[in-house]
């Protein structure tokens, strides 16, 4: 028995209008593929960013110059053609008195003597000395009337500083040598100032004060010192 006509015809319109819609959906469903990027093509950069040149916050500063130290050859050469005092020395003399001295190389100088409460100074005139040769030379612990021996640049000239414990009467004289001259200052003996003695009535207070002891039983007039 065949079917109705009308029949027919609905279902192939249903087949009909199902199968685009089928289509529709699955190509919306499906990702769109991605553009392969061309070979050799390469990406594209970011532009470099440029500090501002200003000296605003967060600009680079330029690093701080230290200040230059005088060098070796500079401190040479201010001393080139000038008399130097390359030793100065102390030394305790055999007969008990006491010398300083200091040689100068490259020339004789002119001294000249000022005297001062507890010093005396020696102007060696033209001369010059190294920087190790500047450092006080202390003699406190001998028995010698100085305490303390320097030399001081005064412009152009040099002075041998010499600390005393007292006023006391010194001579000196210049001695020329192959290398220049040696400047000798001699100063008599001297015994420094001690601590004076405890008097007699102290000491015989502690003689006093010294403790008898006996042996049990033993002779009460024999004791025991």
């Amino acid at each position: 028995m065949r079917p109705p006509r009308h029949l027919a015809l609905s279902l192939s319109l249903a087949l009909g209008l199902a199968s685009p819609l089928a289509l529709a959906q699955s190509a919306t469903a499906r990702p769109a593929p991605k553009e392969a990027a061309a070979p050799g093509k390469a990406a594209p950069q970011r532009p470099a960013v440029t500090q501002p040149s200003g000296g605003g916050a967060g600009a680079p500063q330029a690093p701080r110059k230290r200040a230059r130290k005088p060098k070796k050859k500079e401190a040479q050469q201010s001393l080139a053609g000038r008399p130097v005092a390359t030793f100065p020395g102390f030394r305790m003399l055999p007969a008990g008195g006491s010398r300083v001295f200091v040689q100068i190389h490259g020339g004789k100088v002119d001294v000249a003597e000022s005297k001062a409460a507890g010093r005396l100074v020696y102007r060696l005139k033209g001369a010059a000395a190294i920087q190790t040769n500047r450092f006080p030379l202390v003699t406190s612990f001998f028995a010698t009337p100085v305490t303390q021996v320097q030399l001081v640049d005064q412009g152009n000239d040099l002075d041998m500083v010499i600390d005393l414990r007292s006023q006391i009467d010194a001579t000196y004289r210049v001695i020329e040598t192959d290398q220049g001259m040696v400047l000798q200052v001699d100063f008599p003996s001297f015994v420094p100032e001690q601590r004076a003695a405890p008097p007699a009535e102290a000491a015989r207070k502690r003689s006093d004060r010294r403790t008898i002891s006996r042996e049990p039983g033993g002779d009460e007039d024999s004791p025991d010192l």
